[in-house]
């Protein structure tokens, strides 16, 4: 070995670049790529990874995850959540500020990185509450890569959503808006109209009771109406005000058509799916099996092929994990109650597995889960170069896939605290065998050895 030798090459027939699927050879050094080489060049290294004919993949970026830490460390906190993270093929993650506190000060987010810091496993951001206009300036200047706020309030409960990090009254949001795009930081939005939805809610609770399926057909009362009406909101305040827009939870079709058109005209507009609406609550019969823990929001038969179609044609630009752990105790009464139980599952481990089987299905390419899953979610961070793709100059982050790996889906499998996930038993083909992070092996057949609070915190470059 020579002082030329690198630290890493990983050998792979399919190599997924921004250049398109290369056979070749990953080089590394440190934590950085500094190569990529024809598949019979020299490339003399202290460490080789041949994955022969399975293909490699940078390591996902999942900017939509719910760690519960701090304030509710008995559904999950940040070390374990990065572990089953990890072990899912996801390098970097940005989680939503639904915590106690909610992160809507400076201080306050100071805490919440620090906290994370001596846990994370994987790289790390954090998308803080943006109700405060007041503080937005001074929260970006403090590390936050994103803010996040939503349109709405529980009914008959205080969790998932908060006091913190809710609004509802539209002036704020525009302020909002304009504090937010001051700091060209892009603004996620929950979009919910409230008023509409105790509407909804009260007839769906004359109609139908209290159950779960009572509360799955409430938010889609009036066909959609209580989300594409805020879809319409914040899609006209964006055009008014030019801030970066990131909508969350795009499911309706007429939501994905107003999408559509608003991004067709130039505007900096981008969306987000989710993996429980396209693997399992898309269908009503997970919803009568599973109730509380398919929960989440349910996505009707007529809406379901916009979503799949924007997924497919680019509308939607980035795949969300919505990773939403909860105990089973508080999912155990949604079967009677579930306006009483909390909302969210856990689903960070297991969306890759979900999206290689539609890859060996035939329903979407490798490139297109690059693009959600990677790249574009680089892009809207504001971390591509440094993220989300294999190429020079890049953090060598990784994920060498097993395509032909067949298995039931089973939680006691998984690293997860709360010993459940919507996706128990279902069939999967194709699976993340082995993570890298910056150069460095943090996973190898479901086992993380990667140690607490490993990850890096991610700030902006402002």
């Amino acid at each position: 070995m020579t002082d030329n030798q690198y630290d890493l090459v990983v050998r792979s027939t399919e190599i997924y670049t921004p250049a398109g699927r290369v056979n070749g050879q990953i080089a590394v050094r440190g934590e950085k790529i500094v190569g990529i080489l024809g598949p019979e060049e020299p490339a003399a290294a202290r460490k080789t990874i041949d994955a022969g004919t399975n293909p490699v993949i940078p390591g996902l970026i999942d900017t939509h995850c719910h760690f519960r830490d701090p304030g509710y460390t008995h559904k999950e906190d940040y070390y374990n959540g990065t572990i089953a993270a990890a072990a899912g093929g996801v390098t970097t993650v940005f989680d939503m500020p639904n915590v106690d506190p909610p992160t809507t000060t400076v201080d306050r987010l100071k805490a919440h990185l620090e906290n994370a810091q001596s846990k994370a496993v994987v790289d790390f951001g954090h998308n803080a509450s943006g109700v405060v206009p007041e503080n937005i300036k001074g929260l970006a200047e403090a590390g936050a890569t994103a803010f996040k706020v939503w349109m709405m309030q529980d009914i008959g409960r205080d969790y998932p959503h908060p006091p913190g990090t809710s609004l509802t009254n539209h002036a704020i949001l525009y302020r909002v808006f304009e504090e937010v795009a001051e700091t060209g930081l892009p603004l996620y939005i929950h979009p919910h109209d409230h008023n509409l939805y105790e509407l909804f809610v009260e007839r769906a609770q004359k109609q139908w009771g209290m159950d779960f399926r009572s509360y799955a057909r409430a938010l889609r009362g009036g066909d959609g109406v209580v989300l594409n009406t805020a879809i319409s909101t914040i899609l006209e305040f964006q055009r008014s005000v030019g801030t970066k827009l990131h909508v969350l939870h795009l499911s309706t079709r007429e939501g994905v058509r107003m999408v559509r058109e608003a991004k067709a005209q130039g505007r900096p507009i981008t969306a987000e799916a989710n993996p429980f609406a396209m693997f399992v609550t898309n269908d009503w019969a997970n919803i009568e099996k599973k109730g509380p823990y398919a929960l989440g929001f349910w996505v009707p038969e007529e809406d379901n092929p916009a979503m799949w179609g924007a997924v497919v044609d680019g509308t939607i630009d980035v795949i969300g994990s919505d990773h939403g752990p909860h105990t089973k105790e508080e999912k155990e009464v949604g079967w009677t109650d579930m306006y009483t139980a909390p909302g969210g599952s856990p689903m960070i481990e297991q969306y890759l597995r979900l999206m290689l089987t539609e890859v060996n299905k035939g329903r979407l390419t490798m490139e297109r889960i690059v693009e959600m899953t990677s790249s574009n979610p680089a892009k809207l961070t504001g971390f591509y170069g440094k993220k989300g793709a294999i190429q020079v100059g890049a953090d060598a982050d990784l994920v060498v896939l097993d395509m032909d790996h067949e298995e039931t889906l089973r939680a006691e499998h998984s690293h997860y605290r709360c010993g459940w996930m919507p996706s128990e038993d279902f069939e999967t083909k194709g699976r993340p065998v082995k993570t890298i992070l910056r150069g460095r092996v943090i996973m190898e057949d479901g086992n993380v050895t990667a140690e607490k609070g490993s990850g890096q915190l991610l700030r902006p470059q402002r």
